[in-house]
Protein backbone atom coordinates (compact mmCIF):
# COMPACT_ATOMS: atom_id res chain seq x y z
CA UNK A 1 0.00 0.00 0.00
CA UNK A 2 1.43 3.37 -1.16
CA UNK A 3 0.39 6.79 1.07
CA UNK A 4 0.37 9.66 -1.61
CA UNK A 5 0.34 13.84 -1.07
CA UNK A 6 -3.26 14.78 0.89
CA UNK A 7 -2.86 16.86 -2.62
CA UNK A 8 -4.70 13.68 -4.37
CA UNK A 9 -7.94 14.50 -2.52
CA UNK A 10 -8.47 17.52 -4.45
CA UNK A 11 -10.46 18.05 -7.19
CA UNK A 12 -9.01 19.55 -10.20
CA UNK A 13 -10.60 21.86 -13.19
CA UNK A 14 -10.61 19.68 -16.73
CA UNK A 15 -8.52 22.46 -17.75
CA UNK A 16 -5.84 22.49 -14.97
CA UNK A 17 -5.68 18.51 -15.62
CA UNK A 18 -5.40 19.15 -19.81
CA UNK A 19 -2.39 21.56 -19.40
CA UNK A 20 -1.28 19.19 -16.92
CA UNK A 21 -1.18 15.87 -19.09
CA UNK A 22 0.81 18.73 -21.69
CA UNK A 23 3.55 19.69 -19.47
CA UNK A 24 3.66 16.07 -18.37
CA UNK A 25 3.88 14.51 -22.13
CA UNK A 26 6.41 17.37 -23.65
CA UNK A 27 8.71 16.61 -20.73
CA UNK A 28 8.43 12.81 -20.94
CA UNK A 29 9.19 13.24 -24.80
CA UNK A 30 12.22 15.34 -24.08
CA UNK A 31 13.84 13.41 -21.34
CA UNK A 32 12.91 9.42 -22.99
CA UNK A 33 14.72 7.04 -23.27
CA UNK A 34 17.44 8.71 -20.65
CA UNK A 35 18.77 6.88 -18.52
CA UNK A 36 17.95 3.30 -20.10
CA UNK A 37 20.18 4.92 -23.20
CA UNK A 38 22.88 4.21 -21.30
CA UNK A 39 22.92 0.83 -20.43
CA UNK A 40 24.56 -1.63 -22.74
CA UNK A 41 21.90 -3.92 -24.10
CA UNK A 42 18.89 -1.84 -23.54
CA UNK A 43 20.23 0.69 -25.65
CA UNK A 44 19.20 -1.68 -28.57
CA UNK A 45 15.69 -1.54 -27.66
CA UNK A 46 15.77 1.82 -26.72
CA UNK A 47 16.98 2.88 -30.33
CA UNK A 48 13.98 1.81 -31.84
CA UNK A 49 12.39 4.49 -29.78
CA UNK A 50 15.00 6.91 -31.05
CA UNK A 51 14.48 5.87 -34.53
CA UNK A 52 11.10 6.68 -34.86
CA UNK A 53 11.45 9.89 -33.62
CA UNK A 54 13.52 10.78 -35.76
CA UNK A 55 11.34 9.76 -38.51
CA UNK A 56 8.30 11.40 -37.35
CA UNK A 57 10.67 14.31 -37.16
CA UNK A 58 11.73 14.47 -40.30
CA UNK A 59 8.35 14.36 -41.42
CA UNK A 60 7.14 17.15 -39.58
CA UNK A 61 10.13 19.20 -40.75
CA UNK A 62 9.31 18.63 -44.46
CA UNK A 63 5.62 18.14 -44.80
CA UNK A 64 4.65 20.91 -41.93
CA UNK A 65 7.57 23.08 -41.72
CA UNK A 66 8.28 23.10 -45.42
CA UNK A 67 11.90 22.34 -44.94
CA UNK A 68 12.36 20.23 -47.73
CA UNK A 69 16.50 20.37 -47.31
CA UNK A 70 16.11 18.87 -43.28
CA UNK A 71 18.40 15.90 -42.25
CA UNK A 72 19.45 14.95 -38.90
CA UNK A 73 23.49 15.16 -39.57
CA UNK A 74 25.49 12.81 -37.30
CA UNK A 75 27.74 13.84 -34.77
CA UNK A 76 28.83 16.97 -35.13
CA UNK A 77 29.31 18.06 -31.72
CA UNK A 78 26.46 20.76 -31.95
CA UNK A 79 23.13 20.29 -30.29
CA UNK A 80 21.32 23.24 -31.77
CA UNK A 81 21.31 22.12 -35.28
CA UNK A 82 18.39 22.72 -37.35
CA UNK A 83 17.01 19.03 -36.79
CA UNK A 84 16.94 19.45 -33.14
CA UNK A 85 15.03 22.59 -33.18
CA UNK A 86 12.59 21.13 -35.68
CA UNK A 87 12.08 18.11 -32.54
CA UNK A 88 10.83 20.63 -29.86
CA UNK A 89 8.02 21.31 -32.62
CA UNK A 90 7.53 17.26 -32.32
CA UNK A 91 7.59 17.08 -29.26
CA UNK A 92 4.96 20.02 -28.97
CA UNK A 93 2.99 18.48 -31.55
CA UNK A 94 3.15 14.72 -29.63
CA UNK A 95 2.36 15.65 -26.43
CA UNK A 96 -0.92 18.08 -27.94
CA UNK A 97 -2.05 14.74 -29.52
CA UNK A 98 -0.96 12.24 -26.54
CA UNK A 99 -2.98 14.99 -24.18
CA UNK A 100 -6.23 14.88 -25.99
CA UNK A 101 -6.21 10.83 -26.47
CA UNK A 102 -5.43 10.78 -22.90
CA UNK A 103 -7.96 13.40 -21.03
CA UNK A 104 -10.78 12.18 -23.03
CA UNK A 105 -10.19 7.96 -22.62
CA UNK A 106 -9.13 8.20 -19.08
CA UNK A 107 -10.70 11.19 -17.90
CA UNK A 108 -12.47 10.26 -15.27
CA UNK A 109 -10.17 7.27 -13.75
CA UNK A 110 -6.71 8.79 -14.05
CA UNK A 111 -4.74 9.94 -10.65
CA UNK A 112 -3.35 13.18 -12.31
CA UNK A 113 -1.58 13.65 -8.90
CA UNK A 114 0.19 10.57 -8.91
CA UNK A 115 1.34 10.73 -12.81
CA UNK A 116 2.09 14.90 -12.02
CA UNK A 117 4.30 13.18 -9.02
CA UNK A 118 6.22 10.60 -10.84
CA UNK A 119 7.15 12.69 -13.64
CA UNK A 120 8.46 15.24 -11.12
CA UNK A 121 10.65 12.35 -9.89
CA UNK A 122 11.62 11.52 -13.33
CA UNK A 123 12.90 14.73 -14.13
CA UNK A 124 14.44 15.38 -10.95
CA UNK A 125 16.65 12.26 -12.32
CA UNK A 126 17.18 13.80 -15.45
CA UNK A 127 18.29 16.89 -14.03
CA UNK A 128 20.27 15.20 -11.25
CA UNK A 129 21.97 12.29 -13.05
CA UNK A 130 23.22 14.89 -16.23
CA UNK A 131 24.22 17.41 -13.72
CA UNK A 132 26.57 14.72 -11.83
CA UNK A 133 27.93 13.68 -15.34
CA UNK A 134 29.15 16.96 -16.11
CA UNK A 135 30.18 18.19 -12.68
CA UNK A 136 32.37 14.97 -12.31
CA UNK A 137 33.65 15.38 -15.94
CA UNK A 138 35.06 19.17 -14.63
CA UNK A 139 36.02 17.63 -11.63
CA UNK A 140 38.26 14.96 -13.86
CA UNK A 141 39.04 17.37 -16.84
CA UNK A 142 36.77 15.30 -18.82
CA UNK A 143 35.02 19.13 -20.26
CA UNK A 144 37.62 21.08 -19.83
CA UNK A 145 41.30 20.80 -20.81
CA UNK A 146 44.46 22.77 -20.39
CA UNK A 147 45.92 24.47 -23.25
CA UNK A 148 47.14 22.98 -26.26
CA UNK A 149 50.09 24.73 -28.18
CA UNK A 150 47.54 25.32 -31.00
CA UNK A 151 45.62 27.35 -28.77
CA UNK A 152 48.75 29.18 -26.87
CA UNK A 153 49.90 29.95 -30.41
CA UNK A 154 46.71 31.32 -32.05
CA UNK A 155 46.10 35.08 -32.32
CA UNK A 156 43.48 36.50 -29.36
CA UNK A 157 41.42 38.19 -31.72
CA UNK A 158 41.06 34.75 -34.31
CA UNK A 159 39.70 32.88 -31.16
CA UNK A 160 36.01 32.43 -31.43
CA UNK A 161 33.88 32.98 -28.52
CA UNK A 162 33.42 29.90 -28.16
CA UNK A 163 37.11 28.53 -28.09
CA UNK A 164 37.63 31.81 -26.00
CA UNK A 165 34.85 30.16 -22.74
CA UNK A 166 36.75 26.93 -23.61
CA UNK A 167 40.29 28.55 -22.85
CA UNK A 168 38.73 30.52 -20.07
CA UNK A 169 37.61 27.67 -18.32
CA UNK A 170 40.41 25.14 -18.55
CA UNK A 171 42.99 27.29 -17.44
CA UNK A 172 42.37 27.01 -13.66
CA UNK A 173 41.94 23.31 -12.06
CA UNK A 174 40.74 24.94 -8.90
CA UNK A 175 37.74 27.30 -10.77
CA UNK A 176 36.69 24.35 -12.99
CA UNK A 177 36.78 21.85 -9.85
CA UNK A 178 34.73 24.18 -8.04
CA UNK A 179 31.96 24.57 -10.93
CA UNK A 180 31.80 20.86 -11.48
CA UNK A 181 31.46 20.32 -7.41
CA UNK A 182 28.86 23.11 -7.57
CA UNK A 183 27.13 20.85 -10.70
CA UNK A 184 27.21 17.69 -8.82
CA UNK A 185 26.59 18.71 -5.55
CA UNK A 186 22.85 19.83 -7.08
CA UNK A 187 22.41 17.07 -9.37
CA UNK A 188 23.32 14.63 -5.81
CA UNK A 189 20.58 17.30 -4.09
CA UNK A 190 17.81 16.45 -6.48
CA UNK A 191 18.06 12.43 -5.96
CA UNK A 192 16.68 12.80 -2.19
CA UNK A 193 13.20 13.42 -1.16
CA UNK A 194 14.03 15.98 1.67
CA UNK A 195 16.97 18.22 -0.06
CA UNK A 196 14.91 18.06 -3.50
CA UNK A 197 14.30 21.87 -2.89
CA UNK A 198 17.89 22.78 -1.95
CA UNK A 199 19.17 20.87 -5.05
CA UNK A 200 16.68 22.39 -7.29
CA UNK A 201 17.24 26.11 -5.81
CA UNK A 202 20.87 25.00 -6.08
CA UNK A 203 20.63 23.73 -9.86
CA UNK A 204 18.51 26.85 -11.22
CA UNK A 205 21.16 28.98 -10.01
CA UNK A 206 23.95 26.99 -11.60
CA UNK A 207 22.21 26.34 -14.44
CA UNK A 208 21.04 29.89 -14.81
CA UNK A 209 25.01 30.64 -15.16
CA UNK A 210 25.53 27.90 -17.58
CA UNK A 211 22.43 28.98 -19.87
CA UNK A 212 24.18 32.58 -19.89
CA UNK A 213 27.52 31.33 -20.84
CA UNK A 214 26.19 29.68 -23.89
CA UNK A 215 24.12 31.82 -25.37
CA UNK A 216 26.66 34.72 -24.57
CA UNK A 217 29.68 33.00 -25.95
CA UNK A 218 27.95 30.71 -28.92
CA UNK A 219 28.12 27.32 -27.24
CA UNK A 220 26.01 25.35 -29.23
CA UNK A 221 24.01 23.17 -26.19
CA UNK A 222 21.44 26.36 -25.79
CA UNK A 223 18.46 23.88 -25.99
CA UNK A 224 19.62 21.32 -24.02
CA UNK A 225 20.88 23.23 -20.95
CA UNK A 226 17.92 25.67 -21.33
CA UNK A 227 15.59 22.47 -20.51
CA UNK A 228 17.64 21.67 -17.33
CA UNK A 229 17.13 25.15 -16.26
CA UNK A 230 13.31 25.27 -16.77
CA UNK A 231 12.86 21.54 -15.35
CA UNK A 232 14.57 22.94 -12.50
CA UNK A 233 12.26 25.78 -11.99
CA UNK A 234 9.20 23.09 -12.63
CA UNK A 235 10.99 21.46 -9.80
CA UNK A 236 11.15 24.28 -7.55
CA UNK A 237 7.76 25.77 -8.36
CA UNK A 238 5.62 24.22 -5.49
CA UNK A 239 7.75 26.24 -2.86
CA UNK A 240 8.72 29.00 -4.71
CA UNK A 241 6.01 31.37 -2.64
CA UNK A 242 7.39 29.51 0.43
CA UNK A 243 10.79 30.48 -0.14
CA UNK A 244 9.83 34.11 -0.96
CA UNK A 245 7.92 34.14 2.34
CA UNK A 246 11.08 32.37 3.97
CA UNK A 247 13.87 34.60 2.52
CA UNK A 248 12.59 37.94 1.71
CA UNK A 249 9.79 38.36 4.02
CA UNK A 250 11.29 37.09 6.72
CA UNK A 251 8.17 34.61 7.76
CA UNK A 252 8.06 30.85 8.98
CA UNK A 253 7.57 28.17 6.39
CA UNK A 254 7.16 24.77 5.98
CA UNK A 255 7.88 23.19 2.25
CA UNK A 256 5.40 21.44 0.42
CA UNK A 257 7.04 17.77 1.07
CA UNK A 258 5.06 14.99 -1.55
CA UNK A 259 6.76 11.27 -0.52
CA UNK A 260 5.53 7.91 -1.33
CA UNK A 261 5.49 6.01 1.63
CA UNK A 262 6.00 1.99 1.36
CA UNK A 263 3.92 0.19 4.18
CA UNK A 264 5.72 -2.82 3.26
CA UNK A 265 9.67 -2.98 4.56
CA UNK A 266 11.02 -4.81 1.43
CA UNK A 267 9.57 -3.32 -0.77
CA UNK A 268 11.51 0.11 0.80
CA UNK A 269 14.58 -1.67 1.15
CA UNK A 270 14.14 -2.55 -2.61
CA UNK A 271 13.73 0.50 -3.50
CA UNK A 272 16.67 1.80 -1.73
CA UNK A 273 18.75 -0.59 -3.06
CA UNK A 274 17.95 -0.02 -6.62
CA UNK A 275 18.77 4.15 -5.75
CA UNK A 276 21.65 2.99 -4.40
CA UNK A 277 22.84 1.06 -7.66
CA UNK A 278 21.40 3.87 -9.81
CA UNK A 279 23.23 6.30 -8.15
CA UNK A 280 26.58 4.78 -7.30
CA UNK A 281 26.99 2.50 -10.62
CA UNK A 282 26.53 5.55 -12.75
CA UNK A 283 28.71 8.09 -10.21
CA UNK A 284 31.15 5.28 -10.11
CA UNK A 285 31.33 4.81 -14.06
CA UNK A 286 31.62 8.64 -14.31
CA UNK A 287 34.34 8.55 -12.13
CA UNK A 288 36.18 5.34 -13.46
CA UNK A 289 35.83 7.50 -16.80
CA UNK A 290 37.12 10.33 -15.52
CA UNK A 291 40.38 9.04 -14.18
CA UNK A 292 41.12 6.74 -16.86
CA UNK A 293 41.14 9.93 -19.65
CA UNK A 294 43.46 11.66 -16.84
CA UNK A 295 46.08 9.05 -17.09
CA UNK A 296 45.59 8.89 -20.78
CA UNK A 297 45.56 12.14 -21.62
CA UNK A 298 45.25 14.65 -18.91
CA UNK A 299 47.20 16.02 -16.19
CA UNK A 300 48.29 12.76 -15.00
CA UNK A 301 49.21 11.09 -17.95
CA UNK A 302 53.06 10.18 -19.35
CA UNK A 303 54.40 13.24 -21.04
CA UNK A 304 54.05 12.80 -24.77
CA UNK A 305 57.12 12.98 -27.01
CA UNK A 306 58.04 16.19 -28.89
CA UNK A 307 55.23 17.93 -27.14
CA UNK A 308 55.49 21.65 -28.31
CA UNK A 309 55.14 24.37 -30.46
CA UNK A 310 57.44 24.64 -33.19
CA UNK A 311 58.23 28.19 -34.87
CA UNK A 312 59.61 27.54 -38.73
CA UNK A 313 63.28 29.30 -39.44
CA UNK A 314 63.93 27.48 -42.72
CA UNK A 315 61.79 25.49 -44.71
CA UNK A 316 63.61 23.77 -47.98
CA UNK A 317 62.61 21.47 -50.48
CA UNK A 318 65.01 18.90 -51.50
CA UNK A 319 66.27 17.76 -55.00
CA UNK A 320 69.59 16.08 -55.79
CA UNK A 321 70.88 17.00 -52.77
CA UNK A 322 70.56 20.38 -53.06
CA UNK A 323 68.16 22.72 -50.87
CA UNK A 324 66.01 25.26 -52.39
CA UNK A 325 64.53 27.88 -50.02
CA UNK A 326 60.21 27.04 -50.58
CA UNK A 327 58.61 30.98 -51.09
CA UNK A 328 54.84 29.54 -52.04
CA UNK A 329 53.10 30.52 -49.04
CA UNK A 330 50.82 27.63 -49.09
CA UNK A 331 53.14 25.50 -49.47
CA UNK A 332 55.58 26.84 -46.43
CA UNK A 333 54.86 25.98 -42.94
CA UNK A 334 54.86 29.02 -40.19
CA UNK A 335 54.30 26.45 -37.15
CA UNK A 336 54.05 23.00 -36.13
CA UNK A 337 52.49 22.21 -32.88
CA UNK A 338 52.52 18.48 -31.61
CA UNK A 339 49.93 17.67 -28.66
CA UNK A 340 50.90 13.96 -28.53
CA UNK A 341 48.62 11.65 -30.49
CA UNK A 342 47.78 14.90 -32.39
CA UNK A 343 49.04 18.13 -33.82
CA UNK A 344 48.42 20.64 -36.63
CA UNK A 345 50.38 22.55 -39.55
CA UNK A 346 49.42 26.74 -39.76
CA UNK A 347 50.90 27.96 -42.87
CA UNK A 348 52.70 30.95 -43.63
CA UNK A 349 48.76 31.68 -45.94
CA UNK A 350 47.28 30.94 -42.32
CA UNK A 351 45.58 28.00 -43.35
CA UNK A 352 45.66 25.45 -40.22
CA UNK A 353 45.57 21.63 -41.23
CA UNK A 354 44.88 19.06 -38.63
CA UNK A 355 46.70 15.75 -38.35
CA UNK A 356 46.37 12.85 -36.28
CA UNK A 357 50.38 11.64 -35.36
CA UNK A 358 52.02 8.97 -34.57
CA UNK A 359 55.41 9.40 -33.21
CA UNK A 360 58.35 6.35 -32.87
CA UNK A 361 61.02 7.64 -30.67
CA UNK A 362 63.32 4.25 -32.01
CA UNK A 363 63.27 5.01 -35.18
CA UNK A 364 62.64 9.20 -34.75
CA UNK A 365 59.97 9.45 -36.89
CA UNK A 366 56.60 11.02 -36.84
CA UNK A 367 53.58 10.29 -39.01
CA UNK A 368 51.20 12.58 -40.20
CA UNK A 369 48.14 11.86 -41.26
CA UNK A 370 45.09 14.14 -42.26
CA UNK A 371 41.59 14.11 -40.63
CA UNK A 372 40.38 15.61 -43.87
CA UNK A 373 41.80 12.93 -46.19
CA UNK A 374 43.02 9.93 -44.31
CA UNK A 375 44.59 8.52 -47.25
CA UNK A 376 47.51 11.42 -47.01
CA UNK A 377 49.62 9.61 -44.86
CA UNK A 378 53.41 10.85 -44.83
CA UNK A 379 56.29 9.83 -42.19
CA UNK A 380 59.19 12.69 -41.39
CA UNK A 381 62.44 11.62 -40.03
CA UNK A 382 63.12 14.16 -37.01
CA UNK A 383 66.31 15.31 -34.76
CA UNK A 384 66.67 16.86 -32.05
CA UNK A 385 69.96 18.95 -32.51
CA UNK A 386 69.46 21.35 -29.12
CA UNK A 387 67.46 21.82 -26.05
CA UNK A 388 65.37 24.11 -28.50
CA UNK A 389 66.53 23.37 -31.95
CA UNK A 390 64.52 20.86 -34.14
CA UNK A 391 65.07 19.34 -37.81
CA UNK A 392 62.34 17.48 -40.19
CA UNK A 393 63.42 15.31 -43.16
CA UNK A 394 61.66 13.13 -45.68
CA UNK A 395 58.58 13.28 -48.20
CA UNK A 396 56.06 15.52 -46.80
CA UNK A 397 52.94 14.82 -49.22
CA UNK A 398 54.00 15.41 -52.98
CA UNK A 399 57.28 16.73 -52.27
CA UNK A 400 60.76 16.09 -50.20
CA UNK A 401 61.18 18.80 -47.47
CA UNK A 402 63.68 19.76 -45.14
CA UNK A 403 62.18 21.98 -42.27
CA UNK A 404 64.23 23.61 -39.08
CA UNK A 405 62.27 24.95 -36.41
CA UNK A 406 62.88 26.42 -32.33
CA UNK A 407 60.85 25.14 -29.85
CA UNK A 408 59.00 26.66 -27.73
CA UNK A 409 57.33 24.34 -24.60
CA UNK A 410 54.66 25.72 -22.08
CA UNK A 411 56.91 27.16 -19.27
CA UNK A 412 57.67 29.51 -22.38
CA UNK A 413 54.18 31.26 -22.67
CA UNK A 414 52.98 34.50 -20.57
CA UNK A 415 49.57 32.66 -19.90
CA UNK A 416 50.91 29.56 -18.03
CA UNK A 417 54.19 30.90 -16.39
CA UNK A 418 52.78 33.66 -14.72
CA UNK A 419 51.19 32.57 -11.33
CA UNK A 420 49.58 33.53 -8.20
CA UNK A 421 50.48 36.50 -6.40
CA UNK A 422 48.68 37.48 -2.87
CA UNK A 423 50.48 41.61 -3.81
CA UNK A 424 49.66 43.17 -6.78
CA UNK A 425 51.12 46.62 -6.48
CA UNK A 426 50.04 47.37 -10.51
CA UNK A 427 47.31 45.10 -11.91
CA UNK A 428 48.85 42.41 -14.48
CA UNK A 429 46.45 43.06 -17.02
CA UNK A 430 48.53 43.28 -20.45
Amino acid sequence: MVKTHPLTEKKWSATRKFFTLLLIFYLLFYMFPFPLDQIPGVNILTGFYGTAIDFINLWVGKNILQLDTLQKIQNTGSGDTTFDYVKLVTFILLAILTSVIVFFATRKRINYDRLYYWTIVYARYYVGLYLIVYGLLKLFEGQFSFHDFGRLEENFGDATPMGLLWTFMGHSKIYGGFTGIMEAGAGFLLLFHNTKTLGALLSVAVMSNVVLMNFCFDVPVKLFSSHLLIISIIILAPNVRKLYNFFVLNKTETLNHCKLVFENKWKARTRAIGKGILILGFSGFIVAQGIEGMYSYGSLAPEAPLKGSYKTLAFYETANDSLKEIQDKNSRWKNLHISGTYGSILTEADSTIYYALKIDTIKKTVQFKSYKDTTKVSVLHYEEKAPKAFVLKGKFEEKDIQAEFSKKSLEDYRLVNTGFHWINEYPNNR
